[in-house]
């Protein structure tokens, strides 16, 4: 090996070395929380428990909040067909179209007619032009002219009358041009003052009425036009279609069925024995076996005070928003649920905060703060350890509701920030009235 290739290995060898002594050397870190030592905020309360009426399970089934069919009210062929069976419809969507070819050109000769009668009331309200007032005392002052003629005829053959120079039948014929004359001159000037004096109010009040009637019919035809296309009066699904594009529609006919999901009602039927003991406004916890990791309230919206014949039972309805996903809803009708009714015998329950539920797809749990298990941090907020407990629902109390499972009666479960949490996890807690 050459001289200056050991010169070169041992600047390399004693570059690394002096890397390595140096990263030896280096001062540690100063000393700090580690991720899994920095506490996460919750909230929690305490568990109630107290005597009250337990969970009776009935079955209930899944309608719609609304119903209705579509149909249109008036006449015409179906043009385009928007929606179809299983759509899902906004308010305002468009369900089917009419042709309205007639109706368009029906608009156009009744605007066009507008048209006219708004310039003859113009006209009116114009009044009489210069020029027409300028011509009528033109025609005035000539029948004037001619009147004064005539006068000063009639005077001449009535002295010639007199003096046996004219006959009488002159004198016949130079009255009544002398009286033609007058007339002549009257109607001119009552010509001359109707113009200068312009249109009678009357006259302008029957242009008008003409002008609003003409506009009453445009709107009309318009009116009409807007009902060519069916419009969806809310936001629910097409169940059913009973006409295609090009069929010939008579008023009143049906075009499609539309039923409201996105809140359903469940009806119940209930003993007669334990319907007494429900309210309206109750809340109703509700189970659903394809979904058993939901939480799903409902309110009791009305009992049917008339009992099956048969059952002896009374429906009682209980109004559930619904979940819509992707546009499919959660709770279809005809579906078949669990609704745990406040109407079982009296028993000591423990309730938890509805927020306190954690779902995690297949089964309901809480999170139990151990604060026994941390030191704590002072003041409101202490430090402490969570574990989480599956719990099985019961019935629901307002924003509480009955819980079985490992949770004791004096128990802390957490409220908010649960969604994070994780089993043995340590937390900073504040806990609060729920």
């Amino acid at each position: 090996m050459s001289t200056s290739s050991r010169v070169i290995r041992a600047i390399r060898c004693g570059t690394l070395f002096g890397i390595f002594f140096i990263a030896d050397v280096a001062p540690a870190q100063p000393p700090g929380k580690s991720d899994q030592e920095i506490l996460q905020p919750v909230m929690a309360c305490r568990v109630r428990t107290g005597e009250s009426k337990s969970a009776y399970q009935l079955l209930g089934t899944v309608t719609p909040s609304r119903t209705t069919t579509i149909g249109y009210s008036l006449p015409g062929r179906l043009k385009t067909l928007h929606a179809k069976r299983g759509d899902r419809l906004a308010a305002g969507d468009a369900v089917a179209d009419l042709q309205t070819d007639v109706i368009q050109i029906e608009i156009a000769a009744a605007k066009a007619e507008l048209r006219l009668v708004e310039h003859q009331l113009a006209e009116l309200q114009a009044g009489s032009r210069d020029e027409d007032i300028a011509e009528a005392e033109a025609r005035m002052e000539a029948a004037g002219a001619i009147a004064r003629r005539s006068a000063s005829q009639l005077s001449r053959m009535s002295k010639l009358v007199q003096s046996k120079a004219a006959s009488v039948e002159e004198l016949d014929v130079a009255t009544a041009e002398a009286d033609s004359s007058r007339q002549l001159l009257q109607a001119a000037t009552i010509a001359h003052a109707r113009l200068v004096s312009g249109p009678r109010v009357e006259q302008v009040a029957q242009a008008q009425a003409r002008v609003d009637l003409q506009r009453e019919q445009v709107r009309l035809l318009e009116d009409r036009l807007k009902k060519h296309t069916l419009i969806a009066p809310f936001d629910g699904y097409v169940t059913a279609e009973y006409t295609e594009a090009g069929a010939w529609i008579t008023a009143g006919d049906p075009v499609v069925d539309l039923i409201e999901l996105d809140t359903v009602r469940v009806e119940v039927a209930v003993p007669a024995a334990q319907v007494v003991f429900l309210r309206p406004g109750q809340t109703i916890h509700v189970e659903f076996d394809a979904r058993p990791g939901e939480l799903l309230l409902g309110q009791l919206e009305r009992i049917v005070p008339a009992a099956d014949t048969r059952s002896r039972t009374f429906p009682v309805l209980v109004r559930i928003k619904n979940r819509i996903d992707d546009g499919i809803p959660m709770l279809m009708s005809g579906m078949v649920v669990r609704m745990d009714l406040p109407i079982g015998p009296e028993a000591k329950q423990t309730f938890v905060p509805t927020d306190a539920i954690v779902l995690d797809g297949v089964r309901q749990s809480v999170f139990v703060v151990d604060v026994g298990r941390a030191s704590s941090a002072g003041g409101q907020s202490q430090a402490a350890v969570v574990r989480k407990v599956p719990v099985k629902l019961g019935v629901a109390q307002g924003d509480w509701i009955a819980i079985t499972g490992e949770v004791d009666a004096d128990a802390i479960v957490v409220t908010r920030g649960n969604e994070r949490l994780a089993a043995g996890q340590s937390v900073e807690v504040t806990v609060g009235d729920g």
